[in-house]
């Protein structure tokens, strides 16, 4: 499974960082978003515009995990 860990993009960029990502690669896909509620709700939002299905694993909720388009 391929993985984008965000650690190091700026709040600023995730947008841009995320949905380009998301729309080159084919799911099932990790997002690394660690602890950052704001980082999460970021990313969410982007994959939510795409009416994409994910999830964040309960045994690590630093993750967002991309099942398919």
């Amino acid at each position: 499974m391929k993985q984008l860990d965000l650690h190091g993009v700026s709040h600023y960029d995730v947008q841009d960082v995320v949905e380009n990502w998301v729309l080159m690669n084919e799911p099932p896909l990790k997002i690394i978003t660690g602890n950052s509620d704001r980082m999460k709700e970021l990313t969410h939002k982007v994959l939510r515009e795409h009416k994409m299905q994910f999830y964040m694993p309960t045994h690590n909720t630093g993750e967002t995990i991309v099942l398919r388009w």
